[in-house]
C-alpha cells in the first residue's frame, strides 16, 4: 500500500512537472520569437534603407581580385597577397584620376563580395568568403582611407562560380573577391 501511494505521488509529480515544462517551453518559444522580432526590426530597417540607397546608385567600376594576374587567395586563406593589394591600389589611382573631387569620392558605396571554390562544407565556404571580403574591406578602410560607412561586405561562398570547380585552375579562379564601386545617380 505504501509503494502504491508512493508511485501515485511520483506519477502525479512527474505529470505536474511535465505540464509545467510544456508551459515553460511554450512561453519560452513565444518570448524568444518576440525577442528575435525585436532584434530583427532595426536590421530590417537598415536593409530597406540600403536597398533604397542601391536603387539610387549606378555601377561605376568593378574590380575582380582573382588569379588572372597572379595569386590573390591561397586555398583556405583570407590573407591578401601583394598582388591583390597592387590591384586595389591601381583601382584607387584610377578612381582618383576620374573624379578629382573629394565630394564625388564621398558619394561612392563599395560593395565587397567574397567567393570561394566548392571544396569543403557550405557553411565553411560562406564563412571563408566573408573573411576574404572582410580582409579586402579592412584594406580599403585601413590603407586607402575609406569611411567604413561607405563599405558593405557580403559573402556568396561557393554559390556563384565563374569557372568549373572540377579543375584546379577553375577552383583558383573561383577563389576571388569582387569590389563593386557604385556612384550616386545624378538627377536629370
Amino acid at each position: 500500500m505504501r509503494i502504491a501511494c508512493l508511485s501515485d505521488a511520483v506519477r502525479i509529480g512527474v505529470g505536474a512537472f511535465a505540464g509545467a515544462g510544456l508551459l515553460l517551453t511554450a512561453s519560452g518559444c513565444l518570448a524568444t520569437r518576440g525577442w528575435v522580432d525585436d532584434q530583427l526590426r532595426p536590421i530590417t530597417g537598415q536593409q530597406e534603407r540600403f536597398e533604397t540607397q542601391l536603387n539610387n546608385l549606378h555601377l561605376e567600376r568593378r574590380l575582380v581580385l582573382d588569379s588572372s594576374t597572379g595569386p590573390t587567395f591561397a586555398f583556405g586563406s583570407a590573407a591578401l597577397s601583394g598582388n591583390a593589394k597592387r590591384e586595389i591600389d591601381q583601382l584607387f589611382g584610377d578612381l582618383e584620376g576620374s573624379t578629382g573631387s573629394g565630394s564625388a569620392a564621398s558619394e561612392r558605396v563599395f560593395v565587397v563580395a567574397g567567393y570561394t571554390d566548392s571544396v569543403g562544407q557550405e557553411g565553411y565556404n560562406y564563412e571563408l568568403g566573408q573573411r576574404r571580403a572582410t580582409s579586402v574591406a579592412g584594406y580599403l578602410v585601413g590603407k586607402k582611407g575609406l569611411d567604413p560607412t561607405q563599405v558593405r561586405v557580403v559573402s556568396y561562398g561557393a554559390s556563384k562560380p565563374v569557372d568549373n570547380n572540377s579543375t584546379p585552375n577553375g577552383r583558383r579562379k573561383n577563389r576571388r573577391v569582387e569590389i563593386l564601386v557604385f556612384q550616386e545617380k545624378i538627377a536629370s
